[in-house]
């Protein structure tokens, strides 16, 4: 009777962990989502009980959290942003054209007496002259506006973007991807053009961004 009970016990307490442990991982789960400190703590609480539990062998290698969480004391998980990835990113362009001199700088400027932000950079290049993707990406948009003319939109990835505009001739097309380097189009003067030029834009997260200190040092300087 003395040995039934204590299996009983036994039996009981193995229960009440077991069900622990899997309100322990259930709520690690859902709280990860919120990120930080507490998805740590509860993380690191299951794999401190789970392992040291009734289960042994090859289970707790199948369960989610394998490897232990270190907390240390005041310290703070950081939850960076998109935002925050991408600035942080070492990014490094090609040259969008093999010659030419910055003939009008980003941000605001005046044009026939009219202040206006630029959003990119006006870089003279000569009707035909070959125009290369300035990093490896996805070709967004290959197509025509009226401001524009006739232009390109590569998507690099992690918020990063670029535009290539008033071109006379586009060589590829929406949808297809290309390399660094890769000839994109030629030069023009489509669209809001006064001379032939290529008006390149860089945008990280929806937002221009003055390419010149992305681009090779000394790019556009005559």
């Amino acid at each position: 009777m003395k040995e039934e009970r204590v299996r009983s016990k036994s039996l009981l307490l193995i229960g009440i962990r077991t069900v622990l442990c899997c309100i322990a991982l259930a709520a690690a789960v859902v709280v990860k989502l919120a990120g930080g400190e507490l998805y740590a703590r509860t993380a690191t609480w299951f794999y401190d009980n789970y392992n040291n539990s009734i289960f042994s062998g090859n289970v707790a290698a199948e369960m989610p959290f394998t490897d232990p969480v270190t907390i240390k004391e005041n310290s703070v998980i950081p939850n960076h942003s998109e935002e925050d990835k991408t600035e942080k990113r070492d990014i490094r362009l090609r040259s969008p054209v093999s010659e030419g001199k910055i003939t009008s700088g980003f941000g605001k400027r005046t044009i026939e007496g009219k202040e206006e932000y630029h959003k990119g950079i006006d870089i003279s290049a000569d009707e035909g002259q070959p125009v290369f993707a300035a990093i490896s990406g996805e070709i967004r948009v290959s197509g025509e506006d009226e401001s524009y003319g006739k232009y390109i939109v590569i998507d690099h990835g992690d918020g990063l973007r670029t535009l290539y505009a008033h071109c006379s001739r586009l060589l590829v097309k929406s949808g297809g991807r290309v390399k660094a380097g890769a000839k994109i189009a030629l030069a023009g003067k489509t669209g809001q053009a006064l001379g032939s030029h290529l008006h390149f834009e860089v945008l990280i997260n929806d937002k221009n961004t003055d390419p010149v200190p992305l681009l090779p040092e000394g790019f556009g300087v005559a």
